[in-house]
């Protein structure tokens, strides 16, 4: 039986305490490198999924500087004016495509 004064020596029984933190991915702990490089690839990543690359018309290029100009906004937010508009010309204001946004 274990001394409840004593906090130095391992109790047979009851087995090693485990160590504080995360436990590593690998065999051993990631340097700060290595977790700074995954981060940046991991972000890269989510990037990635949330850009699209659209290539336009002239004459839908010319409609989309109009809708910058009468709005006042940036393209980003033209685009998503417009498709949101579209989106609603086809369900109708009462009902939805998609869920809220």
């Amino acid at each position: 039986m274990k001394d409840p004064c004593d906090h130095y020596t391992f109790d047979l029984i009851g087995g090693v305490r485990k160590k504080p933190g995360r436990k590593p991915l690998g065999a051993r702990a990631m340097t700060v490198a290595e977790r700074k490089r995954r981060s940046r690839e991991m972000r890269r990543n989510r990037l990635q999924e949330l850009s699209v690359t659209v290539v336009l018309s002239r004459d839908a290029q010319h409609a989309l500087e109009k809708m910058i100009e009468w709005w006042g906004v940036s393209k980003k937010e033209a685009i998503n004016r417009a498709l949101q508009i579209a989106c609603q010309s086809q369900t109708g204001r009462t009902g939805r495509l998609f869920d809220d946004w």
